[in-house]
């Protein structure tokens, strides 16, 4: 709107304002003047106690002490013939403007001495012979200008400050937000590098040994080499089904697949063990757990937990080598483990990524992780401990 626009332009333009505003003051101080006959000194002090105005709001202070002493010289001189002034306007004025813009010890200071200036015109005025009550209505009115301008003064400080804690804290607000939004960027990424790593490692890792196991078994019993390759396609097509789902939060048409693809939990574990069994190693899979105790989240994680170790028993425990996967609930606990009796091949002595993978997985729902070796040498556990709660 044009009055709003008007305001901000003025809001900028402090300087400017200040100036104009004590050049209309002055034309209406010379125009009384000009009506009533005034003198010269009527005119000169006049000029003496507003023209500090022009520079009220860049240096409050100075401004505040020139209008002080040019209304104390006024009333010293001139108290008993000029008498008060149009231009005594400026004393409010620069009360206002302590209150309003400079330290809070300069605002009690110009409170306090307005009030003194007050008494000091409501002993000199008015002129003519009057009571006392008179006297004490000049000053209890002069004084209730200057209160009046402090806190005017006062509320435009409170309400300037008000602004600025709002603006902080929005900017505060949109600072959380962007936070926000990078770490759940950060998060999601986190977990569909990490899905993708558990499918593809455990898929390629199993199409790998039957691939080798195919193309020994190719020359002597074709029957073997094509169940191979049917597995490795079940495999591949599997492979990419999971793939799809992990990063099937990217896609905007997401919710209208018409074909999503099943999340996995603790009942594919049969499946999953089997599809390790037809790629050549042999596996003993328990699982003790009470009926309807999960949710799909912890399901999940035990999937993914057997799926990697599983693939790394498959890669690195070397040929010969028989896996043993065990899932129970005791103690309010979950327990997953995976071992073998194979040696290692390849190992890295470091962490790779899907061990740190697992560790984000189950560190999620505060349980830990440990690799270790099986006594002897021989071989390697993946043991994981899930807390569950009393009540399951």
């Amino acid at each position: 709107m044009v009055d709003e626009q008007v305001v901000f332009w003025l809001r900028r333009r402090t300087s400017l304002v200040d100036v104009g505003t004590t050049g209309i003051l002055m034309l209406a101080c010379v125009l009384c003047g000009a009506l009533v006959g005034a003198d010269a000194a009527y005119y000169g002090l006049s000029v003496v106690v507003l023209l500090p105005l022009a520079f009220r709001r860049r240096w409050p202070e100075l401004a505040a002490v020139l209008v002080a002493g040019a209304a104390f010289v006024q009333w010293w001189t001139v108290r008993d013939t000029t008498g008060a002034l149009l231009a005594d306007v400026a004393v409010p004025i620069v009360v206002y403007t302590l209150a309003a813009h400079s330290r809070r010890y300069w605002s009690r200071g110009g409170l306090i001495a307005g009030l003194c200036g007050a008494a000091l015109g409501a002993w000199s005025w008015p002129q003519l012979p009057t009571t006392a009550l008179a006297h004490v209505i000049v000053g209890g009115f002069l004084a209730s200008t200057v209160v009046a301008a402090w806190l005017g003064g006062a509320w435009q400080r409170a309400r300037r400050g008000e602004f600025l804690a709002l603006a902080e804290h929005t900017a505060l607000l949109e600072r959380t937000r962007d936070e926000r939004t990078r770490f759940a960027v950060l998060s999601e990424r986190t977990r569909i590098a990490r899905d993708i790593h558990d499918v593809l490692a455990h898929s390629l890792a199993v199409i790998v040994a039957q691939s080798d196991g195919g193309r020994y078994a190719a020359r002597t019993e074709p029957d073997a080499a094509i169940d191979a390759l049917a597995a490795i396609g079940d495999h591949g097509r599997r492979a990419l089904t999971e793939t799809r789902r992990a990063i099937g939060v990217l896609r905007e048409d997401d919710e209208v697949d018409p074909h999503p693809a099943p999340r996995v939990g603790i009942s594919d574990l049969t499946r999953l063990v089997d599809d390790v069994r037809g790629a050549g190693l042999p596996v003993e899979l328990k699982v003790d757990l009470p009926f309807g105790l999960f949710d799909s989240g912890v399901g999940l994680v035990v999937y993914r937990i057997v799926q990697e170790g599983l693939t790394n028993v498959v890669k690195h425990a070397g040929s010969g080598a028989r896996a043993e996967v065990s899932v129970r609930h005791e103690d309010h606990r979950l327990w997953v483990s995976v071992g073998d009796d194979g040696r290692a091949e390849g190992s890295s002595g470091r962490d790779g990524y899907g061990l740190v993978g697992m560790r984000e997985r189950v560190g999620a729902y505060g349980g830990d992780i440990e690799l270790r070796e099986r006594p002897g040498g021989c071989g390697h556990v993946l043991a994981v401990r899930i807390p569950m709660g009393a009540d399951g």
